[in-house]
């Protein structure tokens, strides 16, 4: 389903720093990817290159105030920044180096509507070119834009998606928040506190309240697991 700037029933955030080949890519997939929802983007520029911040799709122009600080809390804080202005109830967060699949969407949102103590993860296909939380599903279909075997993955992710099934725990992003919900449990820690991931962090808050946090196995991602530091 094409984006929808008004009346949306989700807000998606990406990040980007200087690459809109990446941005460019996690864009199309969302928006060839066959869902019921609907959705607008909210892309916001973190520590961005002129070029970038000049794209028309930016909506967040975001400085740190220290651009050298460690790269994690930036991406923490920024995602901060994206939720929390987001026009919509429901946020969506979503890498630039990921690539959707039909239905993905629909599955983490009819899991948080079906119960809202819930977090609602998608299932990742990834690279293999780190330890995944998921090994049993890597697949490398590509490590960036240029080398994406596109048909092949579309292809894979119809035949092994289970819809309305789920695991318990395992992956953290993308992940459906309750832009509220997301303020009141105080937001991503921007770092990683005592050397545990800020992700963790937050959903053990949540966990600690009732919720349950699910990975979605009817909603399948791909992560070429590269990113802008990386490529190109």
């Amino acid at each position: 389903m094409p984006r929808v700037e008004k009346g949306a029933d989700v807000t998606i955030v990406a990040l980007v720093y200087r690459s809109l080949r990446w941005l460019d890519w996690c864009m199309e997939s969302v928006d060839n990817s066959s869902n019921q929802i609907s959705y607008r983007w909210l892309v916001v520029a973190n520590d961005a290159t002129d070029e970038v911040r000049k794209d028309p799709r930016i909506t967040i122009d975001f400085r740190n105030k220290d651009p050298n600080e460690f790269y994690i809390n930036r991406v923490y804080r920024a995602w901060n920044q994206g939720i929390v202005g987001s026009p919509t109830q429901l946020v969506c967060i979503f890498n630039t180096d990921m690539y959707a699949s039909d239905g993905w969407l629909d599955e983490l949102v009819t899991a948080k509507r079906n119960d809202p103590k819930t977090l609602p993860a998608s299932m990742l296909v990834e690279s293999g070119s780190v330890p995944s939380a998921m090994p049993e599903y890597v697949h490398n279909f590509g490590m960036n834009p240029d080398e994406f075997k596109k048909e092949d993955f579309l292809q894979h992710a119809k035949t092994m998606r289970r819809p309305g099934e789920f695991e318990t725990g395992r992956l953290y992003g993308p992940v459906i928040f309750d832009r509220q919900e997301f303020i009141d449990f105080g937001k991503y820690p921007e770092g990683n506190p005592g050397g545990v991931p800020g992700d963790q962090v937050l959903f053990k808050r949540y966990k600690e309240a009732g919720y349950k946090h699910i990975t979605c196995l009817g909603s399948v991602v791909y992560h070429a697991v590269t990113g802008e530091q990386l490529w190109p």
